[in-house]
């Protein structure tokens, strides 16, 4: 097809070819731009294979509309027609494949990802992904969206027993977005992960080699960049998406997918867990070396909730003259508070509880903090036990357009299952739908049960976080230009003259007003257990300071984990990195020498990776023989090994291991 500068403007040899076969007839569409190396060659890949795989799922054929320029022929030069300055045809190879999956296909020859799909070959997938997971050593399981088909609790129990069952089995840590909901709450599930990853030696270390995706999308940027990272830097790394048969749906924004599953997730990792067990002594399982991370992200949990509690308390030291009624909670203790009540009432009232979270600030709130409080360990090895079970089963997000539409009356349809629901929105999306407070009174029947009684009422708590405006563009490079580009105006939004108090009289909700964690936290226990819908407004501090908040939260973060990885703590070790030792010698000497001859030089040998000084037993005898008396020759016991003591503690070791600091350097000192 002719490019978009030539199209709809009376150029020759120019038909509008976009959609030109009616959508009954061709399965799939795209129009793929002009070949350059601004679009990566991944796209093109991608292209090429969800065409073909379409193609055979659906039965039918795909139109792949592609456009190009002048001149057709891959010369280099003048475009034809195109006088401007700098118009020459131009193409940076490394540019174009510098991308991930782009070597291991190339050197491959394989397809650019397998699909398994109903009707044809899922059920070669079991045999496929299995071994995957038998050849890796640093495997890994990521769970978004998992898209229960309804607000079901049994479902959800079922299906996050399932994965937490896999992961045992498997010996492979979670890391659960938001959206997993109540996955969240089991043990080989790494709390705080988007924390974790923030961490320079983290995400530079953790170097997956399998990745097992359970449902799409994913929220965090963070582990979407492990992933990316994980596929472009590792051709031998495998990226296996599961997920329900969505034909039209990609679900690979980062084209590192090279496995597509077509299933029910429960459906395959059942077949899948029994697959394995049935292999027995053949198959050789071992724990994933990524498991440590599991005793990284528990002792962030403990340490979490002092962190915002302090990171909170110093932020509003800051403001120098302050009234009563001036706010002092700040949003990351909204999502802290929700999780001390969620993790607290596991009564049989609240069971099959969901969460709804608006986008903008709040979906990424709970991304960073929303997980269950720690609970007593009587077995620190014990990682693949459940833990809570008074923690949301479902997190539902509206993520196409990651509007703020509508998010009252699509979270009004979340809670009709009448289990207690929680809605997190911010002050501009309640704006944008306030008359969906409407669903929630008296007058209208639940759309559930068109038998019940007028006068039922979704028992919905609305959360609204109130900090005067749009928060979210603060965190945007736009928000430096400040007045400007006219930010407080056109972006901040501002909403101080709402009263959302009289928009709940309006309506005849009950309100709650809450400006301190303390308040908000029982305003907020109060509202579920009473079991009718209420609106709660957190009035939060200036969301100039929001930024500042969360930023200062992930540098705490990041420095307890260094402590963590750097240090000891355990009392098996009382020694730190600057802690000068005496190791283990042994001197290899010749019997007919004379103990008082002057020995000059010194060869100092050193045993490997979980060896000892004795390893040089025999060759040091040799050396003794054959080097001049001058020569000293010692072993010695490296810390940790033989009878030298730790450094580290054994936890921290492995952590240290599986995220690649072990350098000689950094372990060996005198």
């Amino acid at each position: 097809d002719r490019p978009y500068e030539n199209r709809d403007n009376g150029s020759n040899q120019s038909v509008d070819q976009v959609k030109i076969f009616s959508s009954t007839y061709v399965r799939w569409f795209r129009d793929i731009p002009p070949p350059s190396d601004d679009v990566p060659v991944s796209l093109a890949l991608s292209d090429a294979n969800h065409a073909v795989t379409l193609a055979n799922q659906l039965a039918g054929p795909v139109h792949l509309n592609v456009q190009f320029r002048e001149n057709l022929a891959p010369d280099q030069g003048p475009i034809r027609n195109d006088n401007r300055i700098g118009s020459v045809t131009k193409f940076h190879t490394l540019r174009f494949t510098d991308v991930p999956g782009f070597a291991r296909w190339s050197q491959s020859g394989s397809r650019w990802q397998r699909a398994f799909y109903p009707g044809k070959n899922v059920n070669h997938s079991i045999i496929e992904v299995a071994e995957l997971i038998l050849q890796s050593r640093r495997g890994i399981i990521v769970a978004g969206n998992l898209r229960l088909s309804n607000n079901d609790a049994n479902e959800a129990d079922s299906l996050t027993s399932i994965i937490s069952h896999f992961a045992t089995v498997a010996g492979m840590p979670i890391l659960a977005g938001v959206q997993s909901g109540a996955l969240r709450r089991e043990r080989p599930v790494i709390p705080f992960a988007e924390h974790l990853l923030k961490h320079p030696s983290i995400s530079k270390g953790l170097r997956p080699d399998f990745i097992l995706q359970l449902g799409s999308p994913l929220i965090s940027t963070e582990i979407s960049k492990m992933i990316t990272n994980a596929v472009m830097h590792n051709v031998q790394t495998s990226h296996v998406l599961v997920q329900r048969l969505y034909p039209y749906e990609r679900a690979d924004p980062e084209f590192t997918v090279t496995h597509r599953v077509s299933s029910d997730i429960g459906d395959f990792l059942k077949s899948l867990t029994s697959y394995i067990e049935s292999l027995g002594q053949q198959a050789t399982m071992k724990c994933s070396e990524l498991t440590p991370l599991l005793h990284l992200g528990r002792e962030l949990q403990k340490e979490m909730p002092s962190i915002i509690e302090e990171t909170s308390r110093a932020v509003n030291s800051q403001t120098v003259e302050k009234t009563p009624n001036d706010s002092i909670l700040t949003e990351p203790e909204i999502m802290s508070a929700i999780s001390d009540v969620l993790s607290e009432l596991s009564s049989e009232k609240l069971r099959g509880s969901s969460l709804f979270l608006s986008n903008s600030m709040p979906v990424r709130d709970g991304e960073f903090f929303l997980y269950p409080r720690q609970v007593t360990e009587n077995d620190q090895t014990a990682h693949m036990q459940t833990s809570l079970s008074g923690f949301p089963l479902s997190v539902n997000v509206n993520r196409g357009a990651s509007g703020i539409d509508g998010i009252i009356s699509t979270a009004i349809g979340c809670g009709d299952t009448f289990t207690p629901t929680t809605l997190v929105c911010g002050d501009v999306s309640a704006l944008h739908d306030l008359n969906g407070l409407y669903g929630l009174t008296s007058d209208l029947p639940s759309l559930s049960n068109a038998q019940s009684k007028p006068h039922s009422r979704v028992p919905l708590t609305t959360i609204i976080v109130n900090n005067g405006g749009g928060a979210i563009f603060s965190f945007l490079p736009i928000a430096k230009h400040g007045q400007d580009v006219g930010f407080e105006e056109f972006w901040g939004t501002p909403t101080k003259s709402i009263s959302f108090r009289k928009w709940a009289d309006a309506f005849g909700l009950p309100y709650r007003y809450a400006n301190s964690f303390e308040s908000f936290r029982e305003a907020y226990r109060s509202s579920l257990l009473s079991g009718r819908p209420e609106i709660i407004e957190a009035r939060v501090i200036d969301r100039s300071k929001n930024v500042d908040i969360h930023q200062r939260i992930t540098s705490t973060a990041i420095q307890f984990v260094t402590k963590l990885v750097s240090e000891t703590s355990s009392d098996e070790c009382d020694l730190s990195l600057n802690t000068r030792i005496n190791l283990p010698i042994k001197r290899y000497t010749n019997e007919n020498i004379s103990k008082g001859s002057n020995r000059s030089k010194t060869l100092l040998l050193i045993h490997g990776w979980m060896g000892d000084k004795s390893e040089w037993d025999l060759v040091g005898a040799e050396l003794v023989k054959d080097l001049p008396h001058e020569w000293d020759i010692i072993s010695i016991d490296l810390p940790g090994h033989g009878e030298a003591p730790y450094i580290l503690s054994p936890i921290q070791q492995m952590m240290r291991t599986a995220l690649s600091l072990n350098s000689f350097h950094e372990t060996l000192i005198f």
